[in-house]
């Protein structure tokens, strides 16, 4: 039978600097990669409780409107950046095309940079609390590593450079700046109406309440408060603990994800496949004819 922790032991001899973007994709397309584009997903959410980004997001009508791709795109775009590696002319063409995107925003560098920060720590903390096996302090730097450059390559200055400082940066700007607004209650409402479309089209509908009820219990009294959204019960908040925790329970002795299977996301937007064009929002492809 594969050892499971085989390439864990492959990740333990490469640098965490040097072989940064290799051990990230080692954790997010082999070893964990479900739990980092789960949690992704929900580093999104998070900004949702910052009024200042609540706004712009409200404002451009995207999430509230096209959720669905919105919210596809925003992984699909980080996931073309990270797999390929951030200097891979593939990569950059997607980096490119977020950058353009932003650049038509007014967003603070603190924004962006809690924003950033966000993509580093949420899912480091989800896959210690729900994954398989914890991270190790290695595969904690480099995933920080991998985060410094791409904010770097998007211009963010004065990044953190550890994951426990960009962790407490994330931290202290939620304890000063979540607030409920009618922004972020809209935005929220809009994503919870999605939550049941990961799921196979004949089981949405009837799982939609359900999944919405698991969706809440994952989600801190701090988050939930900022976007306006319901308190779980306690007994809603055990059971979907005890699902994940028996999925890292049964994940532990099934064999590794095979070298020759790196993950991919299956977006609902795109069934059939997309292009770097296809991706943000429609009035971007104009723009970009207009640049060029």
């Amino acid at each position: 039978m594969p050892d499971r922790f085989a390439r864990l032991r492959l990740i333990q001899r490469l640098d965490p600097n040097n072989d940064c973007e290799e051990i990230f994709r080692l954790v997010t397309d082999y070893e964990f990669p479900w739990d980092y584009w789960q949690s992704a997903s929900l580093a999104f959410f998070r900004t949702f409780g910052v009024p200042s980004i609540a706004e712009l997001l409200h404002r451009t009508g995207e999430i509230t409107t096209h959720t669905q791709k919105r919210a596809d795109d925003t992984l699909l775009m980080l996931y073309e950046i990270t797999h390929h590696g951030l200097e891979n002319e593939h990569a950059r063409a997607f980096l490119r095309r977020m950058n353009r995107m932003h650049q038509h925003y007014s967003i603070s560098n603190d924004d962006h940079r809690y924003i950033l920060a966000l993509y580093i720590v949420v899912p480091v903390r989800w896959i210690d609390r729900y994954g398989w096996r914890r991270l190790t302090d290695h595969e904690r730097q480099a995933m920080t590593a991998v985060g410094r450059r791409l904010g770097e390559l998007m211009g963010i200055k004065n990044l953190p450079h550890t994951f426990d400082e960009f962790s407490r940066f994330a931290d202290d700007y939620e304890a000063r700046l979540f607030a409920c607004t009618e922004d972020s209650r809209q935005l929220a409402s809009a994503a919870m109406d999605i939550a049941a479309d990961v799921l196979p089209r004949r089981l949405r509908r009837p799982m939609r309440a359900l999944m919405q009820r698991f969706s809440l219990a994952l989600l801190d009294e701090e988050v939930l408060r900022a976007v306006g959204l319901p308190l779980p019960s306690q007994r809603d908040r055990r059971i979907a603990e005890t699902v994940l925790r028996f999925r890292a329970v049964l994940l532990r002795r099934f064999p590794p994800r095979s070298n020759g299977r790196p993950y991919h996301p299956a977006p609902a937007t795109y069934p059939c496949g997309y292009r770097v064009e296809d991706l943000g929002p429609d009035w971007l492809d104009a723009l970009e004819r207009g640049g060029r």
